[in-house]
Protein backbone atom coordinates (compact mmCIF):
# COMPACT_ATOMS: atom_id res chain seq x y z
CA UNK A 1 0.00 0.00 0.00
CA UNK A 2 2.67 2.37 0.92
CA UNK A 3 4.55 1.38 -2.35
CA UNK A 4 1.61 2.31 -4.71
CA UNK A 5 1.20 5.66 -2.65
CA UNK A 6 4.57 6.79 -3.14
CA UNK A 7 4.81 6.18 -6.23
CA UNK A 8 1.61 8.16 -6.82
CA UNK A 9 2.97 10.97 -5.10
CA UNK A 10 5.97 10.52 -7.20
CA UNK A 11 4.57 10.97 -10.14
CA UNK A 12 2.62 13.59 -9.64
CA UNK A 13 5.83 15.62 -8.67
CA UNK A 14 7.21 14.73 -11.85
CA UNK A 15 4.29 15.80 -13.48
CA UNK A 16 4.82 19.33 -11.49
CA UNK A 17 8.32 19.80 -12.41
CA UNK A 18 8.01 18.66 -15.65
CA UNK A 19 4.85 19.68 -17.16
CA UNK A 20 6.06 23.97 -17.50
CA UNK A 21 9.26 22.81 -19.46
CA UNK A 22 7.10 21.16 -22.12
CA UNK A 23 4.66 23.78 -22.49
CA UNK A 24 7.77 26.28 -22.59
CA UNK A 25 10.02 24.48 -24.78
CA UNK A 26 7.65 25.15 -28.55
CA UNK A 27 7.87 28.26 -28.61
CA UNK A 28 11.47 28.71 -27.72
CA UNK A 29 12.19 26.16 -30.33
CA UNK A 30 10.55 26.94 -33.48
CA UNK A 31 12.84 29.72 -34.55
CA UNK A 32 15.72 27.76 -34.17
CA UNK A 33 13.99 24.83 -35.78
CA UNK A 34 13.66 27.11 -39.23
CA UNK A 35 17.31 28.27 -38.68
CA UNK A 36 18.79 24.56 -38.74
CA UNK A 37 16.18 23.77 -41.39
CA UNK A 38 18.36 26.30 -43.45
CA UNK A 39 21.84 25.83 -41.79
CA UNK A 40 21.29 21.88 -42.68
CA UNK A 41 20.63 23.43 -46.27
CA UNK A 42 23.85 25.14 -46.77
CA UNK A 43 22.58 29.00 -45.84
CA UNK A 44 24.81 30.93 -43.69
CA UNK A 45 22.51 32.19 -40.85
CA UNK A 46 23.13 35.58 -40.30
CA UNK A 47 20.75 38.82 -38.96
CA UNK A 48 18.37 38.37 -42.10
CA UNK A 49 17.26 34.95 -41.49
CA UNK A 50 17.31 35.49 -37.90
CA UNK A 51 14.56 37.68 -38.62
CA UNK A 52 12.77 35.95 -40.84
CA UNK A 53 12.93 33.43 -39.16
CA UNK A 54 11.55 35.08 -35.61
CA UNK A 55 8.51 36.87 -37.92
CA UNK A 56 7.69 33.27 -38.92
CA UNK A 57 7.81 31.49 -35.57
CA UNK A 58 5.16 34.46 -33.85
CA UNK A 59 1.78 32.77 -32.61
CA UNK A 60 0.53 36.21 -32.43
CA UNK A 61 0.79 37.03 -35.84
CA UNK A 62 -1.67 35.32 -38.62
CA UNK A 63 0.23 36.42 -41.40
CA UNK A 64 3.75 34.99 -39.77
CA UNK A 65 4.32 31.95 -42.33
CA UNK A 66 4.15 34.35 -45.81
CA UNK A 67 5.87 37.20 -43.94
CA UNK A 68 8.81 34.59 -42.77
CA UNK A 69 8.51 32.71 -46.35
CA UNK A 70 8.96 36.86 -48.37
CA UNK A 71 11.60 37.45 -45.86
CA UNK A 72 13.58 34.31 -46.81
CA UNK A 73 12.86 34.25 -50.53
CA UNK A 74 13.55 38.12 -50.69
CA UNK A 75 17.13 37.17 -50.07
CA UNK A 76 17.84 34.68 -52.02
CA UNK A 77 16.77 31.13 -49.92
CA UNK A 78 15.47 29.21 -52.38
CA UNK A 79 11.44 28.94 -52.62
CA UNK A 80 10.95 25.06 -51.44
CA UNK A 81 13.60 26.09 -49.10
CA UNK A 82 11.83 28.86 -47.68
CA UNK A 83 8.82 27.13 -47.32
CA UNK A 84 10.30 24.27 -45.64
CA UNK A 85 11.83 26.71 -43.13
CA UNK A 86 8.93 28.69 -42.81
CA UNK A 87 7.11 25.44 -41.63
CA UNK A 88 9.97 24.63 -39.27
CA UNK A 89 8.45 27.99 -37.89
Amino acid sequence: MKTKRAAGVLAVFVTVAVLPLMAASPASADQGSCQYYLHERGYKVGPKIESACRTGSDPANPGSWIQCYWGLTGIGVRSEDAAGACNAA
